[in-house]
C-alpha cells in the first residue's frame, strides 16, 4: 500500500526514512518515505530502525513461503508481502532482488544482508532493470551485492533449470511454476509446441511427461543456449527436440502455410498490452495463430497487468471462437502472494480445441 504525498501532512523527512502514519490521535501504520509518498510495510508501531522493520516483514514472508517447500520461490511479492516496490526471488542458494523505489534503493544492502541471513542464500544479486524503474525516472541497477555466485540449478518437480542473473526478469518465470507442472497431464505422448519458450519451461515439463516430440520457439539466442543446457541437465533425448530461433508470429504463419500442426502447445508471450498500444490485437494474433496449428489443447497466457481476466477471456474468444472450451483458468503460483485490491497479473487458460 502507498499513501500518496497529497494526503500527507507533517514534518519533512528524507527519502528512505522510516516514518509513522498517524491520524493525530493514534498511530496507524509504519512505512518508508518515498518521492511519491509512504510505502506502508506494517500496521504496527514502527520499531527502532528500518533494519528491524525489514527483518520482521522478510521473516514473516519466509515463514509463509516455507510452507510451499519450493526450491525456487518468490519470497517478497511487493504489496502482496507488505513490501511495496520490492521483489525478492530465491533460487536455492542464489537470491535476486528487484527494486522499483528510490527509498528501497537506499536500503538495498541492508535488505540483501537480511535476505541472506533469513534464507541461507550463498549469494544475493540485484536485477533492478524492469520497465517501471524507467517510468519513475530511476536508472537500471544490476550486479552482485553479496557473494560471487551468478548462476545455479534448481529442481522444479523433477525438471532441472539453470538460473542465471544474466537472463530476463530475475532468472526464471516463477509465476508459471504450477501451470508448467499442471500442463504435464495433457502432454504425454503428444507432439508439443512451446512458443515464446524462453529457457524451455513448458516444453521441458512436456518432455518429462513423455511427449513424443517438442518444438521450442524463441528469438532470444541467449535463452535458447540455456535451453540446450537444460536439455542436457535433464538427460532428455534431443532426438525428440526441435529448437527454432524465430519470431513466434512468423513461425505460426510459416507452420500454417506448410500445414504443420501440434496436438498440445503453450503460447506465453511477453507483456504485450503493457508494452504496445496495439497489445490486445497482438494477443489475439498470437492466440489465433496458435489455434490454427494446435489441434487438441492450447495453454494460452498473458502476463500484462493492464489486461484483466475479462479482457483476457475476450481475446481468447475473439481468436478461437467458435471452436474452443476453456477447461480451466489459472493464475500465478501461490508464492506470488496477493491481497484485496491487488489483482494477479498472470492469466493462463487451458483451452480444448478438439
Amino acid at each position: 500500500m502507498i499513501i500518496y504525498r497529497r494526503w500527507l501532512k507533517g514534518s519533512p523527512a528524507p527519502v528512505g526514512a522510516l516514518v509513522t502514519l498517524s491520524d493525530g490521535e493514534e498511530d496507524l501504520a509504519c512505512g518508508l518515505l518515498d518521492k511519491i509518498g509512504v510505502r506502508v510495510i506494517s500496521f504496527e508501531p514502527c520499531p527502532d530502525s528500518a533494519e528491524e522493520a525489514f527483518r520482521e516483514v522478510i521473516e514473516k514472508a519466509f515463514e509463509a513461503k516455507s510452507l510451499l517447500r519450493y526450491e525456487a520461490y518468490r519470497l517478497i511479492n511487493g504489496d502482496g508481502d507488505s513490501f511495496p516496490g520490492l521483489i525478492v526471488d530465491v533460487y536455492k542458494d542464489l537470491a535476486v532482488l528487484q527494486s522499483s523505489s528510490l527509498a528501497i534503493d537506499k536500503h538495498i544492502m541492508t535488505i540483501a544482508k537480511i535476505v541472506k541471513d533469513v534464507t541461507g542464500a550463498e549469494a544475493v544479486a540485484e536485477k533492478s532493470s524492469q520497465r517501471v524503474r524507467a517510468k519513475v525516472g530511476l536508472p537500471p541497477r544490476e550486479g552482485l551485492l553479496i557473494g560471487n555466485k551468478k548462476e545455479t540449478v534448481v529442481d522444479e518437480e523433477g525438471v532441472k533449470f539453470k538460473v542465471s542473473i544474466e537472463g530476463q526478469k530475475t532468472g526464471l518465470y516463477l509465476d508459471q511454476r504450477e501451470n508448467r507442472v499442471y500442463a504435464e497431464r495433457f502432454s504425454s505422448g503428444s507432439k508439443f509446441l512451446d512458443a515464446f519458450s524462453y529457457t524451455g519451461g513448458f516444453g521441458l515439463h512436456a518432455l518429462k511427461a513423455g511427449a513424443r516430440e517438442v518444438t521450442f520457439v524463441d528469438e532470444d539466442p541467449w535463452a535458447l543456449r540455456v535451453l540446450r543446457e537444460n536439455l542436457r541437465l535433464n538427460n532428455f533425448d534431443e532426438g525428440k527436440v526441435r529448437v527454432v530461433r524465430e519470431d513466434a508470429w512468423k513461425f505460426f504463419a510459416r507452420s500454417i502455410k506448410r500445414g504443420k500442426s501440434f496436438e498440445v502447445g503453450s503460447v506465453d508471450p511477453p507483456a504485450l498490452m503493457d508494452d504496445y498500444k496495439d497489445g490486445y490485437v497482438r494477443y489475439v494474433r498470437a492466440y489465433s495463430g496458435a489455434g490454427s496449428i494446435i489441434e487438441v489443447l492450447a495453454v494460452l497466457s498473458s502476463c500484462s497487468r493492464s489486461m484483466d481476466r475479462e479482457t483476457f477471456v475476450r481475446a481468447v474468444h475473439q481468436a478461437l471462437a467458435p471452436k474452443y472450451r476453456i477447461l480451466e483458468l489459472r493464475g500465478s503460483a501461490p508464492d506470488h502472494s496477493t491481497r484485496m485490491g491487488l489483482e494477479d497479473y498472470l492469466k493462463t487458460a487451458f483451452v480444448y480445441l478438439g
